[in-house]
């Protein structure tokens, strides 16, 4: 097996690793909620880095094994939703009131297009497109 194909191995694997660690986080949040608070600090330190920084790295390891630039690009994206993720917490860690503390319940839709972003990607590494499925390019 070369080089690139392995690394295509651990793109694939690792994307399949960011669907497990969302799905994580959603428990993590609700046990932090619901059970014990102690959850709170792995859903927002431990796991959070990890969902931020697992699909930074797997943008190198992808570009290396030659993944098409949207799957890179959806890759990327993740990580840049988590930061958005973080930004709409802004409101209710300086405990603002009024309209514009609702703004951190876009916490809560954004970990939703966090999570079906990952499947997306999932989708792609587990079906991807050979050239022989991309529908030609109309010239008229």
């Amino acid at each position: 097996m070369t080089g690139r194909a392995r690394a295509r191995q651990v793109f694939q694997i690792g994307i399949y690793v960011v669907v497990v660690a969302v799905v994580i986080q959603f428990l993590l949040a609700g046990l932090g909620i619901f059970t014990n608070g102690d959850f709170l600090f792995y859903h927002a330190a431990i796991n959070g880095a990890i969902i931020f920084f697992l699909p930074l790295i797997l943008v190198g390891i992808g570009w290396y094994a030659g993944m098409d630039r949207r799957t890179l690009g959806m890759t990327a994206g993740i990580a840049g939703l988590v930061i958005v993720q973080s930004l709409l917490l802004f409101p209710y860690h300086t405990d603002v009131q009024g309209p514009l503390r609702a703004i951190s319940g876009f916490h809560a839709l954004n970990a939703l297009l966090i999570f079906w972003l990952a499947l997306r990607l999932m989708d792609r590494v587990r079906y991807p497109r050979t050239a022989s499925q991309v529908p030609p390019v109309s010239t008229s």
